[in-house]
């Protein structure tokens, strides 16, 4: 400890009087003397509490010619806290800086790592979304593949179903138009039939009609009747006209001549 305070007040010179004491001891002297003295020092800058303590040893052998010595010794001693007070708020504000410092270089190599990650996981970002986007290209395109087949698979089966549809509608309207046209060849025979009765009847009345006028004229008059009958086959839609055909295709001729 004697050597710190010999190297913060500089005590080099009173190392060369020692010496040179020894050479010259002097008759009387004092016994030796020990004292210990301690020092607190408290220094506080922002966050930072520096507590030092100073303990100071003195094992002194003093002769009666070195009390001068002595006595500029306590002196200097006497400023021994005003120094290491100033010692301690210049290593205080020292540390103070160089932890300033480390901080700054921390939180500036934090910003930068931080930097470093948001740019990696921004081009990671960037990497998995062209990689997403190619996949789902891919997908979309194996998707409409896929609806394109099962489209066609539909249109062929739909064809397939409209085709029979279409074959059961046309069977179905042949059968209907097979049914209509034998009605109609029903309605038409029946009406022929009908026709032809009708025609019967005519001639039937016009024999009678003749042969009641021929015996009135028996005397005098000799009558030839002729009835020439023509009958004519029509449609079903015209079974109508066609008995009105029918009967007025009677045709009667008549001859008379006269004997006196």
């Amino acid at each position: 400890m004697s050597g710190i305070i010999n190297a913060l007040f500089g005590h080099h010179k009173d190392k060369d009087d020692k010496k040179h004491n020894d050479k010259n001891e002097a008759i009387n002297s004092i016994p030796d003397s020990t004292s210990n003295s301690s020092i607190v020092h408290t220094a506080i800058s922002d966050d930072v509490h520096v507590q030092s303590v100073v303990s100071t040893e003195t094992n002194s052998n003093v002769n009666i010619k070195n009390s001068k010595k002595i006595i500029d010794l306590m002196n200097k001693l006497g400023t021994t806290h005003n120094q290491i007070d100033e010692y301690s708020k210049k290593r205080t504000a020292e540390i103070s800086e160089a932890v300033s410092s480390a901080i700054e270089k921390v939180v500036a190599d934090t910003a930068t790592q931080q930097q470093k990650l948001l740019s990696d996981a921004k081009e990671r970002a960037n990497t998995i979304e062209d990689e997403y986007k190619q996949r789902l290209q891919e997908r979309l395109a194996q998707l409409d593949a896929d609806k394109a087949i099962l489209l066609a698979e539909l249109e062929r089966s739909l064809n397939e179903r409209q085709e029979t549809i279409l074959v059961k509608a046309r069977q179905d309207i042949d059968l209907i138009q097979n049914a209509a046209n034998e009605k109609k060849m029903a309605v038409f025979k029946e009406a022929q039939v009908r026709a032809n009765q009708q025609v019967d009847q005519i001639t039937e009345k016009v024999a009678e009609l003749v042969a009641e006028d021929a015996q009135r004229r028996l005397q005098s008059t000799t009558q030839t009747v002729r009835i020439i009958t023509t009958k004519s086959i029509a449609t079903g839609e015209n079974h109508q006209s066609s008995a009105n055909h029918a009967s007025n295709a009677t045709t009667t001729t008549s001859k008379t001549s006269e004997s006196h």
